[in-house]
């Protein structure tokens, strides 16, 4: 039997798929938008915007922690490698959001 690097993408149905790679797609989305006008915003809006950053990075990136984590449990279950495409996926948005983390943190101190 031969195997192809990715592993077997069939091991999830397409549907699933577009769904479990969708929704970590939007929330990064967000993340960035959201850490970048940190960046660019000023005044009174960036002391606002810095109140409630901290608190919404958090909980946006242990939300990215936990879908990630929820996707790659279900493909290996499903029997997935560790190459799956849903799994590289779902380590890229945690690396994202712990930069994106990073990122807000640095902005608040500035």
């Amino acid at each position: 039997m031969t195997r192809n690097f990715l592993g077997n993408s069939t091991i999830v149905g397409p549907v699933m798929q577009f769904s479990l790679l969708m929704v970590p797609l939007v929330m990064s989305c967000f993340f960035v938008v959201y850490a970048m006008a940190g960046w660019v915003i000023d005044g009174r809006d960036r002391l606002n915007w810095a109140v409630e950053a901290p608190t919404v990075s958090v909980w946006v990136a242990l939300s990215m922690f936990a879908f990630g984590g929820l996707v790659i449990a279900y493909v290996r279950w499903r029997g997935g490698s560790w190459w799956h495409p849903l799994i590289v996926s779902s380590v890229g948005h945690i690396v994202l959001a712990v930069l994106m983390t990073l990122s807000v943190f640095i902005t608040v101190k500035l």
